[in-house]
């Protein structure tokens, strides 16, 4: 055997690391090819303004919107105050544990983005649903507050 055999392994398995490096950059650079293009990359520092001022405005809009249904659900639906507080907490819950099953979606099947846009978007579907119910039940649910009272 030649003393170059080695060299030769060498060179090759070198020029077969390189085409993969090729392949990842978006190709060679051959004839008819541009020269490689860096990947696009949707994360870092360019995403997070958008990501943390999408999760402030959705946390605000739900934390509002949750003391509000408390005073709401005892003054204007005249429930007791430990039932109102009971349906908050099941609604809290549910909506704590929400991320949980969106992280495994996330991860398994969709991405971050599209998971954070899909989240986004149920929950602002989730309030607009929950004023809508309220504006539209308003004149069926709601009780005089004392029995014998007539409503307005």
């Amino acid at each position: 055997m030649r003393a170059g055999g080695r060299e030769d392994e060498e060179a090759s398995r070198k020029l077969k690391s390189m085409d993969v490096d090729k392949a990842a950059n978006g190709g060679g650079g051959g004839a008819g090819e541009e020269s490689p293009r860096p990947a696009v990359k949707y994360y870092g520092w360019k995403a997070m303004p958008f990501i943390i001022g999408n999760e402030t405005f959705e946390k605000l809009g739900t934390l509002g919107t949750s003391a509000n249904l408390l005073v709401y659900l005892t003054q204007v639906f005249h429930m007791r105050s430990v039932d109102a507080a009971t349906l908050l907490n099941g609604l809290n819950g549910t909506t704590s544990l929400a991320p949980i099953i969106g992280a495994f979606l996330s991860d398994a099947y969709l991405g971050r983005y599209l998971a954070l846009a899909i989240a986004s978007v149920a929950s602002l579907i989730w309030l607009w649903m929950c004023v809508v119910t309220e504006a539209a039940m308003c004149g069926q649910i709601i009780r005089p507050p004392y029995p014998g009272v007539p409503t307005k």
